[in-house]
């Protein structure tokens, strides 16, 4: 017979201490409810077995969206080759993927302040949508991360992607960017 939790702790906090993300303070005290838990450390496991095979996915070319920092690092960490272009709104920034590039993520940064949720647009030539995803919860981290398999980036003629960031409620552009792809490196 299992017993439930009384206080579950959170997925997104069991996958921040699975990666690493928690301040010691945090993870201490995680660690101390999992070790008393047997609800939360099978929780724990699935995370873990979950995460084990993100990496696994991502040489695969299977990652693809909107990520969180906290992915991002994991599979840094699990030694994805990760190419990453910062950029700021107004930026114009030469891009190329590598052969061993595995993933290419985007960081978009914005004043993300008093904006819950975020859509992302991406246009090639002609204005044509690449993609657009919509509802993106904000993170605290001042930014937007997209990850694309190397793979398909491989297969992408020399051009310019304009990305646009919008607050999902519609009060406007929180930034515009320009990738210049130059193509396979």
């Amino acid at each position: 017979m299992s017993v439930e939790c009384a206080a579950p702790i959170a997925d997104e906090t069991l996958a921040d201490y699975w990666t690493g993300d928690l301040a010691p303070p945090d993870a201490a005290a995680i660690e101390d409810h999992v070790f008393a838990c047997s609800a939360c450390a099978r929780r724990l496991d699935a995370v873990a077995s979950l995460g084990e095979g993100l990496a696994s996915l991502a040489r695969q070319g299977r990652i693809s969206g909107v990520i969180s920092h906290a992915l991002l690092n994991r599979l840094q960490r699990d030694g994805v080759t990760v190419r990453l272009y910062t950029l700021s709104p107004g930026d114009t920034v030469p891009c190329a993927v590598f052969p061993g590039d595995d993933v290419v993520v985007v960081a978009m940064r914005a004043d993300l302040s008093g904006v819950r949720t975020v859509t992302l647009r991406a246009t090639g030539p002609g204005d044509v949508t690449v993609a657009e995803i919509a509802d993106v919860p904000v993170s605290s981290a001042g930014d937007v991360l997209w990850a694309t398999p190397g793979a398909v980036i491989r297969q992408m003629p020399s051009q310019h992607v304009h990305l646009t960031l919008r607050a999902s409620d519609g009060t406007g552009v929180l930034g515009e960017y320009v990738l210049d792809h130059a193509g396979t490196s």
